[in-house]
């Protein structure tokens, strides 16, 4: 499918401008919602009646809270105009209301005070993660590594947060904590700030940039260290042309401190005026094995691809490889990885004087460039190539550059460029040769789960 280069610079322009829009966060004053399990969010409150209060929070959108499991509230209300003074006041007032809480706590009421902690950290049998927003969030720590947090909060279930954002965590439990360097260390947890403090029968303390990951497992069990991750997109046309596009992505991950087992499948449908224009389905699966903050290994990559119109009844190629990372740090990582594979590909149908299939040693380039543009905004440039024989196509590649726009935090609007190449495409039966190069232009929202 070609796209002409004018119509996909407008389009990418105008989608990444309302990203834009959607993902600013506009002023707004901060009202604060303390609920009796000591959650702490800020936002904005909406609505209060005599049973509900609607919360706008800054982490995770829209959320309705009976009254009964609000311990206070906080109002900040706007600074007052005076279009006669430009005299500003260096304290905003706030008003709080306590009708739920202890005469006793009135004194603690003032939780916009960075020194304010809940009182069940460390006493209650759950996880507690503080964002330096000043939001608080009670449940259990899923993970932490490649400078993210998955919390599944009682609140707001499951949420990825960005480590940068984070500036405490408690476990509850022993948890399995890998710095660089040093063999997983197996106890309690408490990050504040830049420094890591790990609560064993050996307990010592080590700066934040040491860690590599934490996980509630070690690998040693398995639920709570998947995490995943869901795209769909759909755009239909009527009129002088009928037509109907639509793709999907999945990705589904487990990850202990030092290793992540990654599966992502990528899928892409189209039809205009009855005729297929696409029909293309792709699934990557991969271990990675981290051995210090530079080098990895990959001791296992393999990848199933499908697409009829590029003559390939389906294709399989598994690899093994070395891998480094470039930069590593927060808002910018890049990894890159080259290793030794093998490759068979069925083809859909091909000349009288044709093999069906053609099986080749492969080498085998994997790329992944991540970085924040702003808070809520993130390119993600994704690439593998294959080197094969010519009969399999001698030069691959598959590329996606994605603009990520966070909506909310469990919610993103992505805007992604796919462009798939194959060097030299096998003939089909009818005498036809595929088109090198195929171009899709995904627009879609997506969800953390």
């Amino acid at each position: 499918m070609v796209i002409p280069k004018t119509f996909l610079s407008r389009t990418v322009a105008a989608l990444s401008l309302f990203g834009l829009l959607l993902a600013i966060d506009l002023p707004a004053c901060a009202d604060v919602l303390t609920g009796k399990n000591g959650e702490r969010f800020v936002g904005t409150i909406i609505e209060e009646t005599a049973t509900n209060v609607v919360f706008d929070s800054e982490l995770a959108g829209r959320l309705t809270f009976p009254q009964v499991k609000i311990l206070s509230l906080e109002r900040t209300p706007p600074p007052a105009s005076n279009q006669g003074s430009l005299v500003t006041h260096s304290t905003p007032a706030v008003s709080v209301a306590t009708t739920n809480l202890p005469a006793t706590l009135n004194a603690q009421t003032s939780t916009l005070n960075s020194g304010w902690k809940p009182p069940g950290v460390g006493t209650d049998g759950s996880d507690w993660v503080r964002l330096k927003s000043g939001e608080w969030l009670r449940g259990d720590l899923k993970y932490i590594q490649n400078k993210e947090v998955e919390f599944d909060s009682e609140e707001m279930e499951i949420q990825t947060l960005k480590l940068k954002d984070v500036s405490q965590v408690y476990t509850a439990h022993r948890v399995f904590t890998q710095f660089e360097n040093r063999q997983p260390a197996y106890g309690k947890v408490v990050i504040s700030n830049d420094v890591v403090n790990v609560l064993g029968d050996d307990p010592f303390s080590l700066t934040r940039d040491l860690l590599i990951g934490v996980t509630p497992s070690g690998g040693i069990t398995g639920v709570r260290d998947w995490s995943g991750s869901a795209n769909f997109g759909l755009s239909m046309q009527s009129g002088n042309q009928h037509q109907t596009t639509f793709s999907s992505a999945a990705e589904l991950a487990r990850r202990t401190p030092a290793t992540t087992l990654l599966l992502n499948y990528l899928g892409n449908y189209g039809v205009a005026n009855g005729v297929e224009t696409a029909n293309n389905n792709r699934f990557n699966g991969s271990y990675d094995l981290r051995l210090n903050r530079n080098w990895f290994v990959r001791p296992l990559q393999i990848e199933i691809y499908q697409d009829d119109l590029a003559n390939i009844s389906y294709r399989v190629t598994a690899s093994a490889s070395a891998g480094y990372y470039i930069f590593d740090r927060t808002g910018l990582e890049w990894d890159v990885s080259a290793g030794p594979g093998y490759q068979y590909t069925q083809f859909a149908n091909v000349e009288a004087s044709q093999s069906g299939d053609s099986r080749t040693p492969a080498g085998v380039l994997n790329s992944k460039f991540k970085a924040d543009i702003t808070d809520r905004v993130t390119f993600i440039q994704s690439w593998q190539s294959f080197v094969t024989d010519r009969e399999s196509g001698q030069y691959t590649h598959h590329s996606v550059s994605t603009l990520e726009f966070e909506i909310k935090r469990h919610l993103n609007l992505d805007v992604s460029l796919v462009w798939d190449y194959l060097q030299f495409p096998q003939t089909k039966s009818d005498g036809t040769i595929p088109q090198n190069s195929d171009v899709y232009l995904n627009v879609g929202f997506g969800v953390r789960f």
